[in-house]
């Protein structure tokens, strides 16, 4: 008869688990110890304060602005990406364009983004169909002569069309804080291009305008 002999032993897969999860324990207190032991960072907070004076936008064109077949946006003013003025219809050279009051303006610096267009390249010229009579050598413009035989004189109005492609443009813009002048730049484009800038504004931390800082000034002999 034979007697069976069974080893008596621990049971090796549940104290494997158990020591496992102490050792994860183990880690997660001791990292919660360590980052809890780590010196309290400095967060530093932006705060934009709202300006408080006058301020008015003027631009002066040198030109007249129009969109294009593309674009037909003749002035577009934004400030800080919001727009503050479009105009699609055209506007003449030498009058100002006013945007007053200025709102959003902050204590610090602000970008105004400016897009004026030169309205050139708007309409591409028409192909002239040939004319058998100028082929065959009796075409008016080609002789240089009128009707009567004397010299053709040159067309004025198309003199003055073509007058002013090909030159440079610019826009004069100005901020006021009441009646001082915050900011003046003068932005020019190339020949065929459309004016497009950005211009920086900084505007001073200041408990009243600087019109009436200025005026404070005046009478006062140092």
């Amino acid at each position: 008869m034979e007697v069976k002999q069974y080893a008596v032993g621990l049971p090796v897969r549940p104290i494997l688990a158990v020591a496992i999860s102490l050792l994860v324990c183990g880690l997660v207190g001791g990292y919660q110890v360590f980052v809890g032991s780590l010196p309290a960072s400095n967060v530093t907070e932006f705060i934009t304060k709202p300006a408080t004076g006058d301020y008015a936008i003027e631009m002066t064109l040198s030109f007249d602005a129009r969109g294009d077949a593309f674009d037909p946006t003749a002035l577009l003013v934004r400030l800080d990406g919001k727009d503050l003025l479009e105009k699609t219809a055209p506007l003449p050279a030498g009058t100002p364009v006013r945007i007053h009051p200025v709102e959003g303006l902050i204590v610090g610096v602000n970008e105004l983004f400016i897009q004026v267009g030169t309205g050139e390249g708007a309409a591409e010229p028409h192909a002239e169909e040939s004319d058998p009579f100028a082929e065959a050598g009796f075409g008016e413009e080609e002789s240089g002569l009128d009707e009567f035989g004397l010299p053709a004189e040159p067309d004025a109005t198309s003199s003055n069309e073509t007058a002013g492609i090909g030159l440079a443009k610019a826009i004069r813009v100005r901020v006021f804080d009441g009646d001082a002048v915050l900011v003046e730049k003068t932005v020019w484009s190339e020949p065929g291009e459309t004016i497009s800038s950005t211009i920086v504004v900084d505007v001073p931390e200041n408990q009243q305008p600087l019109s009436e800082q200025s005026d404070d000034h005046v009478g006062h002999n140092h």
